[in-house]
């Protein structure tokens, strides 16, 4: 009897730990806090930045549009600019993501691929634009947020917005970023980091292979608040 007893405890305690061990390896039901992965809780704070307020202007001069794209579709990658952009509205709320929207446009043909020969040729018939257009439809991309919603990962913010680009107009996400404030004195400058992709055949009516489908989009915009 003694012996039994024995044998039925150790096969208890086995049990015990094989189920503990199971247990604390199980999270299928386990809802992970926002910033969870090792960071902490994301935490915001409660900067507001906007056009609305005559002494906030757009810093052309220190922001850009960047795109990327595979040449013929597969080959190395294409990269260029576009020299003529800017907003037609812009509100951000670093606390509020509701009250974030923006409205940004470029010139078409101001394309720059540092390739002269590139940029007054095909470049422009692609986008079926041409060297002297000015603010007019056949000459505009232009993207206009329709949402904003925290990300769940880091302290930037996933946008939903539309672009018009190529006679279409089709829905794109894209990701936020509010870089942060640097005090030059007179004034104040606030940094933004804004990418997303779209799909220039599938979706806009390029018809042109000399660019891919896919198209990366990076842009970063500076503005100034005078003190």
């Amino acid at each position: 009897m003694k012996l039994k007893t024995k044998i039925y405890v150790l096969g208890f305690a086995l049990l015990a730990s094989f189920y503990g061990y199971f247990v604390s390896c199980t999270h299928e039901n386990t809802t992970l806090p926002e910033g969870s992965g090792g960071g902490g809780p994301i935490e915001r704070g409660t900067q507001e930045v906007t056009l609305q307020d005559p002494s906030t202007t757009f810093d052309k001069v220190h922001s850009n549009v960047n795109w990327s794209t595979a040449y013929l579709g597969e080959i190395s990658i294409l990269t260029g600019r576009f020299n003529f952009f800017g907003f037609n509205s812009f509100n951000f709320e670093e606390s509020n993501p509701d009250s974030i929207y923006f409205e940004a446009y470029v010139y078409l043909n101001s394309v720059n691929t540092s390739e002269p020969q590139r940029d007054q040729g095909c470049l422009l018939t692609t986008f079926g634009t041409s060297a002297g257009a000015g603010y007019v439809d056949s000459n505009l991309a232009i993207i206009k947020t329709t949402k904003v919603e925290y990300s769940t990962t880091d302290k930037g913010y996933i946008v939903t917005a539309n672009l018009t680009f190529h006679g279409f107009t089709n829905e794109v996400t894209g990701k936020l970023d509010y870089v942060g404030v640097a005090d030059e004195g007179t004034y104040n400058e606030y940094g933004f980091n804004f990418a997303f992709t779209f799909q220039a055949i599938s979706d806009f009516g390029i018809t042109a292979t000399n660019v891919g489908d896919n198209i990366s989009i990076v842009c970063g915009a500076a503005f100034k608040h005078a003190l």
